[in-house]
């Protein structure tokens, strides 16, 4: 059995040292630099208010006990946890009591206040411990890994990791900047770099998010405290071992870069400002120094094995202790250990696709509350988030059917490009100071220069979905795997159900469903291997006989585009069909391009349906088309096979509308097609249907599809802003996009105005101008 282990800080160390014994393990090292565990204040103790953390907490601080304190550098200052009491409170610190006897006690308030401790709120307690302190996480790691390189069963390989590579059989492959390694058992321990490497490897990456950590160190005059932690302030310190002081305050900055050394303005600040109120008696001085740096979080916040893929895949993570890995890692090393090799479990374990913990007996938990819950993690409702996150505190969820990110995957290849400007990303339009535009993504992920020099006249596509993906594990508010199957509406508001079961609760609810492929009746009794829909040519193509007739069918963008794989792939007999008389482009001059504005959106909403429809059809080509540097690639590259074969290896055939097919005695395929004349026939061997897409209709529950009102052609009635029009609302709104093409033109489902669509929503979801929408400078009259 051999198992790789991503990620050298203490949590990835502790766990390929305690896998070394039983099987082969190779640690793989990150980027150079300072990580969590090299800024970790590296605070130990038993007490936590989460059962599972606690129970972690305490046995790893027994086995530090036993005889690690010095390689760990552990020195003892007790600790003081402040907290408003609750029920099970005692009971949780008999806990730490009888594994430590004579080290914890509750105190109150009064007794706090002799302690040195003002200004906290009315029904704050204190639990103290004797038996506390710090080690230096550092020094710690750094004697694993030496171990580790000593060790004939284990190595120690620089990485990073660039990519990971599930494979059939369960195994997992790891590639490295200079080679590639296939293993058994892959376990991502990278902290903060978790995230990114799973959505940078189309892998799910919930419920990790990275976070600001920072700290500071000061002299100080007058008695120090213990080790603290401030709930009712999130402040939290410790003294240093040359008698300074180091303090630090919950940061509340999600989403940051990991690695990031940034020091937040004004941080340092607070944390003086909060001291002087709970411990008057210190006079600090100017910090002497600073660290920052980012951490890994999770909900809930307990350092335990991940399943990744599920049963059928043996990737996992273990990361996400929420700011306490060093006080939890000895003991959840050594579970995780077990759990890796199969012996006995104690504290956690893994089930499908989920990420599970045993928590003592005791009331269930309710459904999960948030203000906004959006259904899809495509573009739009990204971009929703996105705003969302600079507008409100209030929480907000989306969940999503994927196992991953990912954005028409299927019809991702390289040459595919895209049919907006760059800069119209999820929020420049209405945020370009937003750290989630589309020239931050270039800036922090190096390649802003390399793009620029590429001189592309459009975007490659790929490149786009890389760019959700980077935003997305930013946001680290999207639910994976997570297939709503039904929505309703209750007494606290929408509940929506995965997988039978209720998921979440929420005020508001954002329909950004998206759109599937259309799959024709034609293609329904023919041979699947050779006539399936464009979103299957990736898997099929290899099975295709290049010189046979080959048949694409759809004149749009995805029907040129599989065109183009094709021809590039070496088939050298392609019939290309199309409904319309010829194979239209997009219309990009700046009269097309007015339509295409918050001003003309506000101009249709002043129309009635019937003149509001006819002008929507009118100007459908100058979205619902072909690029034309995609048709100009075409033709030089039909032109350039010509002069090869002595033929165009590419023949269009427009006007024609595939209506029938049947599968001939050969095993050829016989197309009947309409035309504007006489009906035509194509027999072909194979052929890739790219027959549009339709959208996507919510899951809403019987009681509540009969409230939504719907026009003449059943299709959702659409307020200006975006909202559902339904009966028995009660301040629960819904809003949907894609699914408003005839009351807001063809910026219903495109991605040229997704800030603005998403802007507007939050306007009027909080009922005030959060940002404004100014189009005014316009010299076309509508």
């Amino acid at each position: 059995m051999r198992v790789c282990v991503i990620g050298a800080g203490i949590a990835g160390a502790l766990l390929a040292w305690r896998l070394s014994d039983r099987v082969e393990v190779d640690l793989v090292t990150g980027s150079a630099g300072t990580d969590a565990t090299a800024a970790s204040g590296g605070g130990v103790r038993g007490f936590e208010t989460h059962p599972v953390q606690r129970r972690l907490a305490i046995e790893s601080l027994s086995e530090l006990f036993e005889g690690l304190q010095e390689k760990a550098g552990y020195t003892e200052t007790g600790c003081t946890y402040l907290l408003p009491s609750y029920a099970g409170l005692e009971a949780a610190v008999a806990e730490v009591e009888h594994a430590h006897p004579g080290s914890t006690e509750i105190v109150d308030g009064t007794d706090l206040r002799r302690r040195g401790w003002h200004g906290l709120p009315d029904g704050t307690v204190g639990v103290l411990e004797k038996r506390a302190g710090f080690i230096r996480p550092d020094q710690l790691r750094t004697a694993v890994i030496q171990r580790l390189a000593d060790s004939r069963s284990s190595r120690v390989l620089a990485g990073p990791v660039l990519r990971l590579v599930p494979h059939p059989d369960g195994s997992v492959s790891c590639r490295l900047p200079a080679s590639s390694h296939r293993y058994d058992v892959v376990v991502v321990a990278a902290g903060p770099w978790t995230p990114g490497l799973l959505t940078g490897s189309a892998l799910p990456a919930q419920p990790y998010r990275t976070k600001a950590i920072q700290v500071a160190t000061y002299r100080v005059t007058g008695a120090l405290p213990t080790m603290f932690v401030d709930e009712t302030s999130d402040l939290y310190g410790r003294p240093t071992a040359d008698g300074r002081l180091l303090l630090g305050v919950d940061t509340h900055h999600w989403s940051v870069n990991p690695g990031s050394s940034r020091p937040i303005p004004d941080l340092a600040d607070q944390a003086v400002r909060i001291a002087a109120e709970r411990l008057p008696h210190l006079k600090l001085s100017a910090p002497d120094l600073m660290v920052s740096n980012a951490d890994c979080y999770a909900d809930p916040p307990v350092l335990t094995l991940w399943s990744v893929l599920g049963s059928s895949h043996r990737l996992y993570t273990f990361t996400g202790g929420s700011g306490g890995s060093v006080k939890t890692a000895l003991a959840a090393s050594r579970t995780a250990a077990s759990d890796l090799i199969g012996t006995s479990r104690t504290t956690t374990s893994r089930t499908e696709n989920k990420r599970m913990t045993i928590t003592e007996p005791g009331p269930q938990r309710g459904t999960p509350r948030y203000h906004t819950i959006g259904i899809g993690a495509g573009p739009s409702n990204l971009s929703l988030a996105a705003l969302y996150q600079n507008a409100t505190t209030e929480p907000l969820a989306l969940f999503d059917a994927r196992p991953g990110t990912g954005w028409h995957t299927p019809l991702l290849y390289p040459g595919v490009r895209m049919q907006t400007g760059w800069m119209k990303d999820l929020v420049s339009l209405v945020d370009p100071r937003h750290e989630l535009t589309f020239l931050n993504y270039l800036v922090t992920s190096g390649r802003l220069y390399a793009l620029i020099n590429s001189q592309f006249d459009s975007l490659p596509r790929i490149e786009y979905e890389r760019y959700l993906a980077w935003a997305t594990e930013r946001l680290g508010v999207v639910h994976f795997t997570s297939r709503v199957d039904s929505i309703s509406i209750t007494d606290d508001g929408f509940e929506v159900s995965v997988d039978g079961v209720p998921a979440a609760v929420s005020e508001h609810l954002v329909l950004g469903l998206g759109t599937r492929p259309v799959r024709p009746a034609y293609i329904t009794e023919l041979p699947a291997e050779r006539a399936f829909i464009a979103d299957d040519l990736g898997v099929r193509m290899a099975a295709l006989d290049t010189a046979a007739p080959t048949a694409v069918v759809g004149g749009g963008q995805t029907g040129l585009e599989c065109v183009l794989r094709l021809l590039g792939s070496g088939f050298t007999d392609i019939r290309w069909l199309g409904r319309n008389q010829w194979f239209r482009s997009i219309d990009d001059s700046p009269m097309a391009n007015e339509l295409y504005r918050p001003s003309h959106i506000e101009y249709l909403q002043g129309l009635n349906r019937g003149k509001r429809r006819e002008m929507i059809d009118d100007s459908r080509y100058s979205g619902d088309a072909i690029t034309p540097g995609g048709l100009r690639a075409l033709y030089q590259a039909n032109y350039d096979g010509m002069l090869t074969l002595g033929r165009f290896p590419v023949t269009l055939l427009p006007g024609r509308d595939v209506r029938t097919s049947e599968l001939l005695a050969d095993g050829n395929i016989r197309l009947c097609c309409t035309t504007t004349s006489t009906p035509e026939e194509h027999v072909v061997r194979q052929m890739v249907v790219a027959a549009g897409r339709e959208h996507v209709e919510a899951p809403f529950d019987d009681d509540l599809r009969e409230r939504i009102e719907v026009d003449d052609d059943g299709q959702l009635l659409v307020e200006p802003d975006y909202s559902v029009r339904w009966k028995g609302m009660n301040g629960h709104r819904i809003y949907t996009f894609n699914a408003s093409r005839y009351s807001h033109g063809l910026t219903n489902a495109g991605l040229t105005q997704l800030p603005v669509r998403a802007a507007i929503v939050l306007n009027s979801m909080f009922e005030r101008e959060i940002y404004p929408i100014s189009d005014e400078l316009c010299a076309v009259r509508w």
